[in-house]
């Protein structure tokens, strides 16, 4: 079912007929200071200095680095939303994660050892033993259908589907 565009206009804001609207409805702008901080010429050339840059040499040079000016105003504008109702500590990790449940994270360096011990318990030779395929110490995967490699004859194709057959399982 094809959808016809039309515009409507609910309120000041026009949309179409899903009730989509035709423009963004806000701008980054709206969220910045109207005068942005600027970086002082001192501090810009700590920058350069600490990333082992080569500083502006011309004013051209300079003018160009106003639009770091945005930026800045754009990291304040995240580094002054108020988080305290996350009852975080300073400095805390956030734990930013999408799950159906909330579940508590132990990032001590404890726990993590705790865990790789349990993961591998099972692990190396016993782990090779479980798969169907195996050349070596390696796994074999069966190629998919879709993919193309060289062209086989037909003879060759039998010859290879011949050769797995006989294959005793400690070949495999």
């Amino acid at each position: 079912m094809a959808h016809h565009r039309t515009q409507a206009l609910l309120g000041q804001l026009a949309v179409d007929d899903d009730c989509i609207p035709l423009s963004a409805t806000y701008s980054i702008a709206d969220y910045l200071p109207s005068t942005p901080q600027s970086l002082s010429r001192e501090t810009i050339l700590k920058l350069h200095r600490l990333a082992a840059l080569e500083p502006p040499k011309t004013e051209q040079d300079w003018h160009q680095l106003q639009d770091l000016d945005e930026l800045v105003a754009i990291v304040q504008a995240v580094r002054d939303v108020d988080t305290s109702i996350l009852g975080l500590e300073e400095g805390a990790m956030v734990d930013a994660r999408v799950r159906a449940e909330p579940e508590p994270l132990d990032w001590s360096p404890s726990s993590a050892s705790s865990t790789a011990d349990a993961t591998q318990s099972i692990g190396g030779q016993e782990l090779l033993k479980l798969a169907q395929r195996t050349e070596g110490a390696y796994y074999v995967a069966p190629m998919p259908e879709n993919v193309r490699t060289r062209k086989r004859t037909s003879s060759g194709a039998a010859a290879a589907d011949d050769a797995d057959s006989h294959l005793s399982p400690d070949e495999l």
